[in-house]
C-alpha cells in the first residue's frame, strides 16, 4: 500500500487531538450537570439555574464534538489511512450519534435510568475512540512497530483487550450508582480490580521493556491515570458522606472523578492498541 502523505497524517493527528479536547470538555459539562441535578432523583423540583446553564453548554459542546467527529470519520475514510483508524472513526461517530439521541431528555425519560447509564457510558467510549485515532495518526505509529515477543500466559495481547473491558464495566457501575440504580459496593470492589489489572500490565511493560519508545510511555500514563482515578473515587465517596450532594467540594470532586474516568478508559484503550501493534505471539518469534 502506498504510504500516506506525512503532512496529511500530521493534520489528521492534530485534528483528532482537537476533537478529543472538545469531547472531554463536553463530558466535563455533563458531569457538572449530573452533579448539580443529583437531588432531582429525590426531589424533581430541585433543578437549579446553574444546572440549566451547564446543560446548554453540555449540549453545545457535545454537538460540536459530534460534527467534528463526523468530519474526522469521513476524512479518515477518504485519506485511506490505517484500516483500524477508519474503524475507530466510525465507532466514534456512531457513539456520538447515539449519545445525541439519548441526550434528548424528556423523549426517553420513561426508560431512565437505563438511558442515563448508557449516556454516561457512550461519552467515554466516544473519547477513547478518538484517542485511539490520535495515536494511530501519530508520527511514532507511522514509523512502524517496534516488535517485542509476547511470552506472557495469559498473553499481553489478551490482557490488552481485557483491561479496557474492566474499565468500561467500572464506568457502568459508577453510572448505575450515580443514577441510584445500584449500590456503591460493586463500584468500589471493581475499582480495586481495575487498578490491579492496569498496574500489573503497566509495571511489567515498564520493567521488561524500559527503552521501548511507545509502550513505556503508554504504560506509565495508564498507571498514573488509573491511580489518580481510585484516589478521586475515594475522595468523592468521603465527600458525599461528609457534605450535602450540592456542596461545591462534592461537585468538584465528582466532576473530576467522572472526567478522569473517561481518561482512564482512553488510556487503557491507547495502551491496548499499542500492545497489539508492538507485540507478536511467541509462536511467531
Amino acid at each position: 500500500m502506498k504510504a500516506e502523505d506525512p503532512h496529511l497524517t500530521s493534520g489528521l493527528h492534530r485534528y483528532a487531538i482537537l476533537v478529543a479536547c472538545c469531547a472531554l470538555i463536553a463530558i466535563a459539562f455533563g458531569a457538572i450537570v449530573t452533579s448539580l441535578e443529583r437531588p432531582i432523583a429525590v426531589n424533581p423540583t430541585a433543578i437549579t439555574p446553574a444546572a440549566v446553564s451547564f446543560e446548554f453548554w453540555h449540549r453545545a459542546t457535545g454537538v460540536l464534538a459530534l460534527i467534528l467527529t463526523i468530519v474526522l470519520a469521513f476524512w479518515l475514510a477518504s485519506a485511506k489511512s490505517h484500516k483500524q483508524a477508519v474503524q475507530f472513526g466510525w465507532i466514534a461517530a456512531s457513539a456520538g450519534l447515539i449519545e445525541a439521541a439519548l441526550g434528548l431528555g424528556p423523549v426517553l425519560l420513561a426508560l431512565a435510568p437505563l438511558t442515563d447509564i448508557l449516556h454516561a457510558l457512550l461519552g467515554p467510549i466516544f473519547l477513547a475512540s478518538i484517542a485511539a485515532i490520535a495515536v494511530m495518526t501519530s508520527e511514532s505509529w507511522q514509523r512502524g512497530p517496534v516488535l517485542i515477543e509476547d511470552s506472557w500466559h495469559p498473553s499481553m495481547r489478551t490482557l490488552a483487550i481485557a483491561v479496557p473491558a474492566i474499565v468500561l464495566l467500572q464506568i457502568a457501575l459508577g453510572a448505575a450508582y450515580r443514577y441510584r440504580a445500584l449500590g456503591v459496593l460493586w463500584h468500589i470492589l471493581n475499582a480495586m480490580i481495575v487498578l490491579l489489572s492496569v498496574l500489573i500490565v503497566a509495571v511489567f511493560l515498564i520493567r521488561q521493556f524500559p527503552e521501548h519508545p511507545t509502550l513505556r510511555p503508554a504504560a506509565i500514563a495508564a498507571a498514573i491515570i488509573a491511580s489518580i482515578q481510585v484516589l478521586l473515587g475515594f475522595t468523592t465517596f468521603m465527600m458525599l458522606i461528609l457534605f450535602p450532594e450540592t456542596d461545591l467540594a462534592v461537585v468538584i470532586t465528582s466532576v473530576l472523578h467522572v472526567v478522569n474516568g473517561s481518561l482512564t478508559l482512553g488510556a487503557s484503550v491507547v495502551l491496548a492498541i499499542e500492545i497489539r501493534y508492538n507485540t507478536r505471539p511467541q509462536a511467531a518469534a
